[in-house]
């Protein structure tokens, strides 16, 4: 029986030529497998996607798409994969695919590096003001070098604290060095890479580490602990001159709280990569001068988006094949 390959997404890379290329490598023939691309799966009404996953034996889903019990019913028993092409598995019900037998795969790697790359750069921009600076030069109203304009802060020598030190949190951690920064970070166990040399950072808890830092970058992942992790308490422990940064999950961070604290001047400034409820962003944020906003694009390099699509390839192959995949979620605790 000729199993089906079902991608909800529009993958980077050609994800047909890259899944054919790669099934005859694994010994599959022709006609033992189908790839079926659909790129605008999230558009698509309730009845029609479970139309389309109905007899699928592998799915791979973008983080915006709801992968529940009801979606996962109405693929069947064939299915045997869900390949989130993301790091981030909130969307998906674990509890419910482990219920059903079906793996659930991640593609962490390729997310490591352009994720840091971009909390630096929401760094730079919070703390040096360069949504302010840009506006000002497209406006027509810059009259030169003033001594007093867009004064920021220093960052070399001052204190970052990472919360959530994971992959992406320790190469966030990793590209302080350059500043000479003093390094803190919360995490469930210690970290002894982080802590050695050229690094040296320091475990702490964020009830601690929070009125220290001049930095603040939010790594962590999505669960019920950390839903809300920054709110308004949080903020008030926050120095008045730090800036904090978010490349997680969206949820993590209390918007309301954050564009209270920023519209108040309580902390200086923020950058998000991330929100509650994409693509809505808090109308509170929107308009601050002092918030620096991307439309979730952390990852979003043609290399690493590439290798994103090679791994869910890779994910859904091994599975098929009757193997491990590279990159499993762990089925939730108490399974």
């Amino acid at each position: 029986m000729t199993m089906r390959i079902l991608v909800l997404l529009d993958c980077v890379g050609e994800a047909g030529a890259r899944f054919k290329a790669s099934l005859a490598k694994a010994g599959f023939a022709e006609d033992d497998v189908t790839v079926d691309l659909v790129p605008d799966g999230t558009s698509r009404s309730e009845p029609d996607l479970h139309r389309l996953v109905a007899g699928a034996a592998a799915i791979v889903t973008p983080l915006t798409l709801q992968v529940d019990g009801p979606l996962l019913d109405a693929a069947g028993p064939a299915l045997r994969v869900v390949a989130n092409y993301a790091v981030g598995f909130d969307n998906i019900d674990r509890q419910a695919c482990a219920e059903r037998k079906v793996v659930v795969c991640n593609g962490p790697p390729p997310m490591t590096e352009p994720t840091a790359d971009l909390a630096w750069a929401l760094v730079l921009a919070a703390i040096r003001r360069l949504r302010e600076g840009l506006d000002l030069t497209r406006s027509g109203d810059w009259k030169g070098h003033e001594p007093q304009m867009l004064l920021g802060h220093r960052l070399v020598g001052r204190n970052l604290l990472v919360v959530g030190a994971g992959r992406i949190g320790g190469a966030v951690a990793r590209r302080s060095i350059g500043w000479e920064m003093k390094v803190s970070y919360t995490a469930r166990s210690p970290k002894p890479h982080l802590e050695a040399p050229p690094i040296s950072a320091v475990r702490t808890t964020l009830e601690e580490g929070l009125p220290n830092a001049d930095v603040v970058v939010i790594t962590t992942s999505l669960t019920e602990e950390t839903r809300h992790l920054i709110d308004a308490r949080a903020l008030e422990r926050m120095k008045s001159s730090a800036v904090l940064v978010n490349v997680s999950r969206g949820p993590v961070v209390d918007e309301s709280a954050l564009a209270s604290a920023l519209a108040d001047r309580r902390i200086f400034a923020a950058g998000l990569d991330v929100y509650e409820h994409e693509p809505r962003i808090h109308p509170g944020l929107v308009d601050l001068p002092n918030a620096v906003l991307l439309p979730h694009v952390a990852s979003a390099t043609v290399e690493d988006r590439t290798d994103l699509t090679d791994i869910c390839v890779a994910n859904v192959i091994a599975v098929l094949s009757g193997g491990d995949p590279p990159h499993p979620v762990d089925p939730p605790r108490g399974d």
